[in-house]
């Protein structure tokens, strides 16, 4: 199904040069601002009160955002410079589990103004993170997906006591199995 576009922007699409710049919103205590624009965008989002998207060079890619007609969970990887401790400390720090992702794009007139209001490409939730470091730079690449990501897993057990307390009652063999170093032998060999 389509959505529409304010007629602002559709106004703006149909001239011969366009100017927009996307905008990342990291969901972390406070929210995370990054932009791929050449200046510092301030505005408010569906998502987020006012604020300033920070044009520093830190967000440098993300996969394209496809759409369709289809109930099917899309992801998408974003690219972060790793230069700033700012966002590789909070995924080291695991504070990362479940936070929002949402990727937005603004339109310019030739003034560099905002045209009409952010557009929303992709919402989603962080599902993980890599970071690849070579000699001289270093990337963050965040993997989100939308918030149905997991929504058919079955939920497994445990290989803990109190996992297999909850179906065996009696069974004690899973006692000790936090203190075993070693992997358990299951089966024949």
């Amino acid at each position: 199904m389509p959505r529409g576009l304010p007629t602002l922007i559709k106004t703006e699409l149909a001239k011969d040069a366009i100017s927009f710049a996307d905008l990342v919103e990291l969901h972390f205590s406070p929210i995370k601002r990054i932009t791929n624009a050449s200046i510092p965008v301030v505005t408010a989002t569906d998502t987020a009160s006012s604020g300033t998207y920070e044009a520093n060079g830190e967000l440098m890619s993300f996969d394209t955002v496809t759409e369709t007609g289809e109930a099917k969970v899309n992801q998408i990887n974003l690219a972060i410079s790793g230069a700033s401790s700012t966002y590789t400390s909070l995924f080291l720090n695991n504070d990362y589990v479940d936070r929002r992702v949402v990727v937005y794009r603004v339109f310019f007139n030739q003034q560099l103004q905002i045209i009409d209001s952010p557009v929303m490409l992709f919402d989603g939730e962080i599902q993980s993170f890599l970071i690849n470091e070579t000699g001289d730079t270093s990337t963050l690449s965040v993997t989100s997906a939308s918030v149905f990501y997991d929504f058919e897993r079955n939920n497994g057990r445990r290989t803990n006591d109190t996992s297999q307390k909850a179906f065996f009652p009696n069974d004690n063999g899973l006692k000790y199995s936090a203190i075993t170093l070693e992997d358990l032998k299951w089966g024949k060999p």
